[in-house]
C-alpha cells in the first residue's frame, strides 16, 4: 500500500538580505475574497491571517503582517493562492479590504520598500509557485522546492554574476532619461520622470513625502493610462507606437508582399494561428472556450491599429478582433498584455478573458514584447521549423519554441520589443513580461507528490542610488 503524498507544504524564509529579521515583514493576500486561507506558525502553531482583512473591518489598519523573526520556523500552508508581500524597514498599511499597493505617488505607501511571490498551494498536482518581476523590481528573491532536505528546483532570483545593484543599474538606465515622450503632470516640467523610486519624485497633494533610501524600479505595466488622460506618475518607457509604425511603413497597406518577409506585406505584418486547448476540465465541444485551431491574418491601418481576422474551428464564421492604436501603447496594453478588443464590429469593447479571443491575442502579444512580431531574423532547426526561416514568416504558435537567447535584440535591428523584459532576462528568472510562461517554464512545482518544502530566500538586498 502507497502512502498518499501530504496534502501540507513548509514554507520557510532564508533572510540573506543583510536587513534585520525584526525589519523584515511578511504578508498573505488571498487572489480572491472567498479563497481557501489555511496558514499556521510553524513556531506556536497559531492561525495566520491575511494581510489585508482587518477583523474590525475598519481601515485603513496597519495589516496582518508577521515579522521574519515570529516566523523563525516558517509555516504550514494547507491552503493558500494569492501573493506573498516581502516589505523592508516598514511595512505598508491596507487602505481597504481588497487593496494592494498602487504605483501612484498619491499613493501613501508609494515610497516604502516591498516586493511579492505568487503561489497556488490546495494539495493539487498543478499548484505551482513563481517570481514576478512584471509590476516593478524591489527585491531578489530566490524560490527552492525541495524533498527531505534535497533540492528539486530552484527559479533564481539573481541569475550568474548579478547582485541588487547590478539589476538596479541595468533598469535605472531604461528611463535615465526619460523616453517616452509623454508630456503630464509627473515632474517640475511637466515630463515623465525616471522609474526609480524615490528617484525625483516629489510630494503630491496630500500624498506621502519621498524618502531619500531606493524602494523600487517601476516597471512599464504599473503606470497609469497615457489615453485619453495622462495619470500620475507619467510613464518614461518606449510606448512601443514606433514598433507599430515600423509594421506599417514595411508591411502596411500597399507594400509589396514578400519584399522584406515572405509572406507579409499589402497590409499583413504576422499569421496567427495554432492550437487553442480549451478551458475547464470538462472542456466543452463548441464556442469561445472549446478546444480548437485557429487561423488569423494580423493587419494594420494608417492609424496602426490592429485587426485579426480569419477562421476560429469552434466558432462559425469569420472572425474580427480589433484593436486600437491607444489601447495597444497604453501601459496596459502591449506592455500589460491587457488590450480590450472590438469583436466582429463591436462598438463596445470587451476585455480579454480566459478563452479563444484571449489566447489568440497574447499570441499577438507574446510576439510583439519579445519581436517576433515583423522580425527578419532566420531561425531553423526549431521544432515545426525544419528549415531555416524568417521568424515573422512562420505561423504565431511555433514562436513558443524558439529558443529564449533569439528574442529581443537578436529579433530585430531596432528596440522595437520589451525592453524592460529584455534587461531582466539574463538576470532573473521571474515573469519579465504578462507572457513568459509560453516560452519559458517559470513556475517551481508544488506537487507535494515530488517536493515537502518551499524555501523562500531573500537575496541581498544593498541598492546605492545614484549621487
Amino acid at each position: 500500500m502507497t502512502t498518499p503524498p501530504p496534502t501540507s507544504l513548509n514554507l520557510q524564509f532564508f533572510n540573506h538580505s543583510g536587513i534585520d529579521p525584526t525589519a523584515v515583514s511578511i504578508g498573505f493576500v488571498p487572489g480572491a475574497s472567498n479563497a481557501a486561507f489555511s496558514i499556521i506558525n510553524a513556531s506556536n502553531h497559531a492561525a495566520l491571517q491575511p494581510l489585508n482583512i482587518s477583523g474590525t473591518g475598519t481601515y485603513p489598519f496597519a495589516g496582518n503582517w508577521y515579522t521574519l523573526d515570529q516566523l523563525s520556523d516558517g509555516v504550514t500552508v494547507n491552503a493558500f493562492s494569492g501573493r506573498v508581500y516581502v516589505a523592508y524597514n516598514g511595512a505598508w498599511t491596507v487602505q481597504s479590504p481588497a487593496y494592494e499597493p498602487a504605483q501612484a505617488v498619491t499613493d501613501p505607501n508609494f515610497f516604502l520598500r516591498y516586493d511579492k511571490l505568487e503561489m497556488t498551494f490546495n494539495g493539487q498536482p498543478a499548484d505551482v509557485a513563481n517570481l514576478t518581476s512584471i509590476d516593478y523590481w524591489s527585491i531578489p528573491i530566490t524560490l527552492a522546492t525541495s524533498l527531505n532536505g534535497s533540492v528539486v528546483q530552484t527559479v533564481s532570483g539573481l541569475l550568474g554574476s548579478a547582485n541588487s545593484q547590478s539589476v538596479f543599474e541595468a533598469l535605472n538606465a531604461l528611463t535615465t532619461p526619460p523616453v517616452s515622450g509623454v508630456v503630464g503632470p509627473g515632474g517640475i516640467d511637466g515630463q515623465p520622470l525616471p522609474a526609480t523610486v524615490p528617484g525625483e519624485f516629489q510630494q503630491y497633494g496630500t500624498g506621502p513625502a519621498p524618502g531619500s533610501s531606493f524602494a523600487r524600479v517601476i516597471g512599464p505595466t504599473s503606470y497609469p493610462s497615457i489615453s485619453p488622460t495622462v495619470g500620475l506618475p507619467v510613464m518614461p518607457y518606449d510606448t512601443l507606437h514606433s514598433y507599430l509604425a515600423y509594421l506599417l511603413d514595411n508591411f502596411g497597406p500597399g507594400t509589396a508582399v514578400g519584399s522584406i518577409v515572405p509572406s507579409l506585406g499589402n497590409g499583413v505584418f504576422a499569421h496567427i494561428a495554432g492550437q487553442f486547448a480549451g478551458v475547464g476540465p470538462d472542456v466543452p465541444s463548441s464556442g469561445p472556450l472549446s478546444r480548437q485551431s485557429y487561423t488569423l491574418e494580423a493587419t494594420i491601418d494608417s492609424h496602426l491599429n490592429i485587426t485579426l481576422s480569419g477562421a476560429l474551428s469552434g466558432v462559425a464564421g469569420t472572425t474580427s478582433i480589433l484593436y486600437k492604436q491607444a489601447d495597444l501603447t497604453n501601459p496596459s496594453g502591449i506592455y500589460g498584455g491587457n488590450v480590450p478588443f472590438y469583436l466582429n464590429g463591436a462598438t463596445t469593447a470587451t476585455n480579454p478573458g480566459n478563452d479563444v479571443y484571449g489566447w489568440v491575442g497574447g499570441d499577438l502579444l507574446a510576439g510583439l514584447n519579445i519581436g517576433a512580431v515583423g522580425s527578419t531574423a532566420t531561425v531553423g532547426g526549431v521544432t515545426g521549423v525544419p528549415l531555416p526561416t524568417m521568424v515573422g514568416a512562420i505561423n504565431s504558435q511555433l514562436w513558443f519554441n524558439i529558443p529564449s537567447q533569439f528574442f529581443f535584440a537578436n529579433m530585430q535591428a531596432t528596440p522595437n520589443y520589451n525592453q524592460w523584459a529584455a534587461t531582466l532576462a539574463p538576470l532573473s528568472q521571474a515573469y519579465n513580461f504578462a507572457y513568459s510562461d509560453r516560452f519559458a517554464k517559470v513556475f517551481a512545482s508544488l506537487d507535494t507528490a515530488n517536493i515537502d518544502t518551499l524555501t523562500v530566500v531573500l537575496e541581498p538586498a544593498d541598492v546605492s542610488l545614484p549621487s
